[in-house]
């Protein structure tokens, strides 16, 4: 979270703002560099919106995004290693979702039921705590979930992504049989051979930006109060909130798996004042036991993910 938008004499509404991230690091030292950017990136954003004497328009907000992305993946240190970089930032009635690499942010809307089938909680309830793979239990959410604003990947074999990479003489390897497996090819001095680097923006992989890898981050600008609106949020009781998650969960889970789990933690689940964070832990652990491979023996990307319940 970012302390702090706005100076005292400011008209930011800071009591009604946030900043949340999701930073996935790669390569040896990529977890280095996805601290440093974890950091800094909303550090440089609340430093540059600090002495604002209003809201930024949304083309100024966008243009600080990309500066502060562009600037954390300049002076990153050249250690070997890179990271996604995805943030979601609310000022007043506008949300900022912004995305480089390869992870998945989104909104969803909670559509509650009439009322809850107490039998139904208690199966739920049970197959939350479950940890025992493989199951053939499933999550019986008796609200429903709608997906919003979901992020496009940033993958080598798109047209895009591609012809800007390939223009500055990059080589791009795309498996025939899974071109959302494709690789920027570069040579790294760090392990003296051609690495196949697995998006096509990072921040940090200094080695591949001669190639046409940039940090600059799609960024998609929400009002709020038009969003709310549209989907009858307030008629129909419904709730939003917002989703972040490394590629660990999201190539093995769907966005309605995940967010109908995290739904059930916020709104469904049995719990009182007090308890709320332990249910979403435990919710937390059931989603990285499901998007985990039964056998530990197998290889497991790492996983992180995070939500928020947006209020407006």
């Amino acid at each position: 979270m970012i302390p702090s938008f706005a100076a005292e004499n400011s008209k930011i509404d800071d009591n009604n703002s946030f900043f949340i991230g999701l930073f996935d690091g790669h390569d040896d030292q990529g977890h280095e560099i996805a601290s440093y950017a974890s950091t800094q990136i909303p550090a440089q954003i609340a430093s540059k919106l600090h002495y604002q004497d209003k809201s930024p328009t949304p083309n100024e907000m966008t243009k600080i995004i990309t500066e502060t992305f562009r600037n954390v993946d300049a002076n990153a240190p050249f250690i070997g290693g890179g990271c996604t970089a995805m943030t979601v930032i609310k000022i007043g009635s506008t949300l900022y979702l912004a995305n480089t690499g390869d992870s998945t942010q989104f909104i969803a809307i909670y559509h509650p039921p009439s009322t809850l089938v107490e039998e139904k909680s208690s199966h739920n309830e049970r197959y939350i705590h479950n940890m025992t793979r493989p199951t053939s239990e499933q999550l019986n959410l008796q609200g429903s979930i709608s997906i919003h604003h979901q992020n496009k990947l940033h993958k080598a074999n798109f047209p895009e992504e591609k012809s800007r990479i390939e223009n500055l003489g990059g080589r791009i390897h795309i498996p025939p049989k899974h071109p959302m497996g494709s690789r920027v090819i570069a040579r790294s001095t760090t392990h003296h051979e051609d690495v196949g680097l697995a998006m096509s923006r990072s921040i940090g992989d200094r080695e591949w930006t001669a190639v046409g890898v940039i940090p600059d981050p799609d960024v998609q600008v929400v009002d709020l109060e038009k969003f709310w609106n549209t989907n009858n949020i307030r008629t129909k009781d419904s709730k939003v909130f917002v989703v972040l998650g490394s590629d660990g969960l999201f190539d093995t889970r769907r966005v309605e798996f995940v967010a109908k789990h995290l739904a059930y933690g916020f709104f469904e689940s049995f719990k009182s004042d007090g308890e709320t964070a332990e249910q979403m832990l435990t919710v937390g652990k059931k989603l990285v036991n499901m998007a985990s491979p039964i056998k530990s023996e197998f290889y497991r990307d790492d996983i992180s993910f995070v939500a928020k319940v947006v209020a407006f």
